[in-house]
This record gives C-alpha cells, sequence and structure tokens, in this order.
C-alpha cells in the first residue's frame, strides 16, 4: 500500500547510494507505488470519488452547488429555509391530497416530514397524502383519522411520518384572522390564549398553585371565547383558576348546546372579568347558562359585590330583584295551589269514620270525596302524622280485605274544582298551561297507585303512576298542557283529581294514558296499580297536595286555618263546632241555633234569617237536627212546657248567603236546632 493506516505516504525504497547500480524494474516498482498513492489522492479537478473519512480539522467546504437532487449536498441557505420539505400547494382532492416535494422521495421512511399549503377545498372526513407518486397513506391528529373541517383550505400545515403507513399532521399558521382550532387541549402551566380562539373537544385547565393558570380574551372590541356546538366544555381541575375577557370591553361566551363551563367539585375557580364591559352568557333555549354540579356553588357578582348566589341551600339574592313578574310562569303572589284543604286542615264533618266501602261521598275532611264499590272496607281519618311542616295528613287503614275483584269496582281519593277557578290554566287554548301535581305519601308497604287529572266539561284524562313507601316521600308529577277541550266559566265541576287505589279491570285492562292528555277510555285510567284492600291494616297516608301552573313544584303554599276553613265553607257549612262530628250530641247550649220570638205574626208563623259567613257555592241543601238528633225536624221551645223535640219545620228559606227556618208558632216561644248546609260538587 502506498499508505499506512494514518494515510502517511512513505517511499517504498531508500535514498540511492552512490555507486549503486539502479536496475529499471526497481525504478518502475517505485515509479508504480506513487502513481497508485496520486490516484487514490483527491484529484484537485474533482473527478474522483472520495471514498476516505476527511478530517478537516474545524474547517468548512464552500462553494458547493445548490442541491437539486435527492444524492445531492445541499447549501446552508437551503437548510435554513427547509426548502427540502416544502411541498407547495397541495394537489389531489380534498379528502385525498398529493404533495410534490423537490426533490421527489423515492420511498416512505419515519421521521420524514413535510410542509404544504391546502387548496380551496376543505376535506369531509378522513383523508390520505401521496407524496412524489408513492402510495396514499394516511394523516392522521394524533393518532386518529381528520376528521371533516380539519385539514382547512389555504391554510399551511405541516407533517411528520411516525411510520411508513401514517403522517402526523398539524396546522402551523396561527396569525391574522386565521383562526387556532384545537381539538384538545390540557393547560398544566399558566396559557394565555387571545384572539377568535374556537375549541372542538374538551378543554383541561390545570393548576400550578400560582396566579391564574389560564387567561382568555382578544384583542378587538369583539372578544370572546368559542365552543363548537357538538363539542363538550371547559373543564376546571381543582384549585385551577382563569380569567376571561380584558377591562373596557364585552366578553361573550357562546356555547349552542352542552355546558360552557365545569369545574371539579374541589375548589376550580372560574372568573368572568370584563371590568367596565358587559357579560354575555349565551346558550341554546333548551340549555343552562350556568350550572353547579354537586354541592358546587355559583355566584355572580356586579362591580366586585356578590348579587346572586346558589348553593345547596338556595339561592341568595342581595340588593332586592326589580322587574320580576313571573315565577314557574304563574303568579308569585296570590293562590297558588289550585286545590283546596291540601294539607288535610279542615274536618267539619268528622275525624274518623269507619266502615266505609259500600258507597260513595264526603265523610270527614272537606273537599275530599271518596267514590268507593268494594267488597272491601276501610277508615278514613284525619292523623297527626306528616312530613316536616305538615301536622295532619288523611289516613285511610283497610279493615276488611277484598282480593277477589270485581270488574267495576273502584276506590277513588278525589277532589272536584269549579270551572270558574281553573280559568287561568287556559285549558283548551294554544296557550294552555303545563301543570305540577306534588303531594307527600307514605304507607306500611311498597304499592303503586295512579293520579288522574280530568276534565269533566269535554271528557278528557290524564293517569301517572306513583310509589309508595313505608317512608314520606314526595311525588312530583309534570302534566302535560292541553290545547283541547276549553273549560267551562261556571260553578260546576269542570276539572278535578282522582287518586286510584283499587280497581278492577273496567279501569286497568288497557294501557295507562301517561304521556299526554286524551278523551277517556276507562281502561286506560288505573293500569299498574296495587290495591289498598288486598290485606287488612293496609294503610295510606297523603298530605300536601298543590297542583299549580308551571313546570316546577314550589314549596306547599301553607294558609292559615281560617283561610282554608272560609274556602271549604263554601261547599258545607254547620253549626257543629270544629272537633265534633256532625250528627253528634246536640243540647240546648252546644252545636245549636236557638230561635226565639214574643208572638208570631198574624199568619201564626214565627221565624228569623241568619246570614251565612261565607256565601256557597250554590244554594244549599239543609238539614236541620232536633236535640234528639231527628232530622228535619227541630225542638220547640215553650216558657211552660220546656223542650218539645220531633218538631216538624212549616218552611225553610235558603238563598247562598241566607237561610231562614219557620214554623207555626201556635203557644210557641221559639226553637232550638243544629243544622248543615251542604253546596258540595
Amino acid at each position: 500500500m502506498a499508505r499506512n493506516g494514518s494515510g502517511t505516504y512513505s517511499n517504498p525504497y531508500s535514498n540511492f547510494v552512490s555507486g549503486t547500480v539502479i536496475s529499471s524494474t526497481q525504478v518502475d516498482a517505485n515509479n508504480s507505488d506513487i502513481a497508485t498513492a496520486l490516484t487514490q489522492s483527491i484529484a484537485v479537478d474533482g473527478q474522483s470519488t472520495v471514498t476516505a473519512n476527511l478530517p478537516m480539522n474545524a474547517k468548512k467546504l464552500t462553494g458547493l452547488a445548490v442541491g437539486a437532487a435527492a444524492t445531492d449536498s445541499l447549501t446552508l441557505g437551503q437548510a435554513q429555509a427547509e426548502a427540502m420539505v416544502w411541498c407547495g400547494t397541495a394537489g389531489g382532492s380534498a379528502n385525498a391530497i398529493t404533495l410534490s416535494p423537490t426533490p421527489a422521495i423515492t420511498a416512505y421512511a419515519a421521521g420524514q416530514r413535510f410542509v404544504w399549503k391546502a387548496s380551496g377545498s376543505v376535506n369531509t372526513g378522513a383523508t390520505t397524502v401521496a407524496v412524489s407518486g408513492l402510495g396514499a397513506i394516511a394523516l392522521q391528529d394524533n393518532g386518529s383519522a381528520l376528521a371533516a373541517g380539519q385539514h382547512q383550505a389555504n391554510k399551511i400545515f405541516m407533517g411528520i411520518l411516525d411510520t411508513t403507513s401514517t403522517v402526523q399532521v398539524t396546522q402551523v399558521q396561527i396569525s391574522g384572522t386565521d383562526p387556532l382550532v384545537v381539538t384538545s387541549l390540557t393547560v398544566s402551566g399558566t396559557a394565555t390564549v387571545g384572539g377568535a380562539s374556537q375549541f372542538n373537544s374538551t378543554v383541561t385547565v390545570g393548576a400550578d398553585g400560582t396566579g391564574y393558570d389560564v387567561t382568555f380574551h382578544g384583542d378587538t372590541a369583539s372578544r370572546y371565547v368559542k365552543w363548537d356546538e357538538s363539542a363538550d366544555s371547559l373543564l376546571f381541575s381543582d384549585n385551577a383558576k382563569a380569567v376571561f375577557g380584558q377591562p373596557g370591553n364585552d366578553l361573550q361566551i357562546v356555547h349552542d348546546t352542552n355546558n360552557s363551563f365545569i369545574t371539579d367539585a374541589g375548589t376550580g375557580n372560574l372568573y368572568l372579568d370584563s371590568n367596565a364591559g358587559n357579560i354575555y352568557l349565551r346558550v341554546n333555549a333548551s340549555e343552562n347558562a350556568l350550572e353547579a354540579v354537586g354541592d358546587g356553588a355559583v355566584t355572580l357578582y356586579h362591580n366586585g359585590s356578590p348579587k346572586i348566589a346558589t348553593s345547596a341551600a338556595g339561592v341568595t339574592v342581595t340588593g332586592g330583584v326589580s322587574g320580576v313578574t313571573g315565577i314557574n310562569s304563574g303568579q308569585i303572589g296570590g293562590r297558588r295551589n289550585i286545590f283546596y284543604n291540601g294539607e288535610m286542615k279542615v274536618a267539619q264533618r268528622s275525624t274518623s269514620e269507619t266502615g266505609l266501602g259500600a258507597a260513595s261521598g264526603y265523610f270527614t275532611l272537606d273537599r275530599w270525596q271518596m267514590f268507593s264499590s268494594t267488597a272491601g272496607r276501610f277508615t278514613m281519618a284525619q292523623i297527626a302524622d306528616g312530613p316536616a311542616g305538615f301536622a295532619n295528613s288523611l289516613k285511610l287503614t283497610t279493615t276488611t280485605a277484598d282480593t277477589s275483584i270485581a270488574a267495576s269496582e273502584i276506590i277513588v281519593l278525589a277532589q272536584n274544582i269549579e270551572g270558574q277557578d281553573v280559568q287561568q290554566i287556559k285549558k283548551g287554548t294554544a296557550s294552555a298551561e303545563q301543570l305540577t301535581l306534588s303531594f307527600w305519601v307514605k304507607g306500611n308497604a311498597s304499592a303503586t297507585y295512579v293520579a288522574e287529572l280530568f276534565d269533566a266539561d269535554n271528557t278528557r284524562q290524564i293517569s301517572k303512576s306513583f310509589s309508595v313507601t313505608t317512608s314520606w316521600a314526595k311525588i312530583t308529577l309534570l302534566i302535560p298542557a292541553d290545547t283541547t277541550g276549553v273549560l267551562d266559566d261556571n260553578n260546576l265541576t269542570s276539572f278535578g283529581l282522582n287518586i286510584w287505589l283499587h280497581a278492577g279491570s273496567t279501569y286497568t285492562s288497557g294501557t295507562l294514558n301517561s304521556s299526554a292528555w286524551a278523551a277517556t277510555t276507562n281502561a286506560n285510567r288505573a293500569v299498574g296499580i296495587s290495591s289498598i284492600v288486598d290485606s287488612t291494616s293496609r294503610t295510606f297516608f297523603i298530605t300536601g297536595v298543590q297542583l299549580e301552573i308551571g313546570a316546577t313544584a314550589t314549596e306547599f303554599e301553607h294558609r292559615t286555618f281560617g283561610e282554608e276553613l272560609a274556602l271549604c265553607q263554601r261547599y258545607l257549612q254547620s253549626s257543629w263546632s270544629q272537633g265534633s262530628a256532625i250528627g253528634s250530641t246536640v243540647s240546648s247550649t252546644a252545636n245549636v241555633v236557638q230561635q226565639s220570638w214574643g208572638s208570631s205574626n198574624s199568619s201564626g208563623i214565627a221565624g228569623q234569617a241568619f246570614v251565612l259567613p261565607v256565601t256557597m257555592r250554590a244554594i244549599p241543601t239543609l238539614v236541620t237536627y232536633d236535640i234528639a238528633l231527628n232530622t228535619g225536624k227541630v225542638t220547640a221551645m215553650n216558657a211552660g212546657a220546656g223542650l218539645t223535640s220531633n218538631v216538624s219545620v212549616n218552611q225553610n228559606y235558603t238563598t247562598t248567603n241566607v237561610f231562614q227556618v219557620r214554623m207555626y208558632a201556635n203557644s210557641q216561644h221559639g226553637i232550638v236546632f243544629a243544622y248543615t248546609l251542604s253546596a258540595e260538587l
């Protein structure tokens, strides 16, 4: 070899000594070695191929030509401009683009990088790319196929091959009016997002423990943070903080479908800060603007002072509320509860009646009627038991079971309402109101019963089933509006409630009509109910019955005893005092009206009119009782002979607000009697 291992060339022969005979062979061999060494050296004209490592000793090559082929060297300028990865405007179609880098690549390899400008078409779904005429491979976003709209028209993109069959792509142009479209963003430190930023998926904000972790603001008068309507939300981790907006300009937080902001149940905070500007919370009409998850609270501030705060305990308003005209689509003041005696206070007839079941009627608590036709028997009573806030309830107790149910059997607890008292629900009109029925129930065992609202004027109804357990539970039933069937505006039964507790196949053999009002079909009224008389000692308790306009059950409207009594006296009035059952003991001093006169008129008739404390619904039915409890009779008073019972009444006279009992006086000086006046529906 002409060179040693270090690249040093040495003369293959020592110097010739004087007197030495030089042969041609020696000279030729020496010259041949020199020729070989020169041949293997770098030629100055660049004709030879360099095969050895070239130590440059911290020097550099200069004057290279601009690379044009895959085998050419590139210049510093080409490297700085990344000219070798620029592919120009993509060709092909929206979902199958082609790239043509210069020079062309000959094969795909992991780590290759390409930059291109999208054409004027937006992709509509999964997209592929073919580079330099090679086969099409998938464009992906963090391992997932591109979604429609991610390869936006005329935007700059960069792709890196992670394998020879997939290219991971990201948009790299973020300037001017071009928005940043982020499909998923996690911020663990501090970040500032400006301009019109749009997020198409969940954004998670972590906490670094100092200051505000994320600030969202724009640089124009229209500042907003926007989520795509099909996206999720902005989620704040524990201890995370964020500020939205900049001083002096309005802040708009826009979201169409889902919740815009969610904070963890921990100590995540959300600050909406626009200083002198306004804050708009925009959502779809059917969605919530602000939502507190779990025990989280929402507080709305004005000029640094809390004005409205929500928590698990309710809503606190500081500074008063102006411009409010409604609550739950109904009135704030006045009567909200359409029903009477819903908390079972008033029992003018009796506090307990036994042996019921064979016939229908009003037996104990005012306004609550029993429709019953069964071999079973039960007791109906007012008892001192109820959930918190309710002193009384209506209790039904089975005393005789009936397990052989005839088709037409029923036990129904009902309340009927005059048509003129329910005009506000606008039934049968285009403006018909949704209603909410609520009440408290319990029993001695689990059971299922049905609450039915009915329209007596148009023979329409809707039924809702509810469950009873051994503990007091509040039942809330939403009743849809009914645009069919206007209610009569009169003092007759137009509307009411039936609570089905027992029924035969006539009322249970169909499909429960629970979703919308419909023409009454008996078979669909009480489907799926249990029976209150399926075993002896079965019980049912109810109180706090309320029907109101709107889609939310408000707190029960408690009325004073005097108010509730006056409402009930429109339908029943009696001389018996509260706590004494009608038909119980009558004496000359207890539960009676005493009517006296000194002498009769010229016809021998004496009488006196009595003005009623409450005008009754209609001209009532008058029943008189003498002190021996004979009905339709009075007890006559005679100064000399004392009291004489079982005296017939000669004439009665009643109106809705006055009644009078008259008899031939003869030698009598007055009458003693008890009475009831009934104008029940």
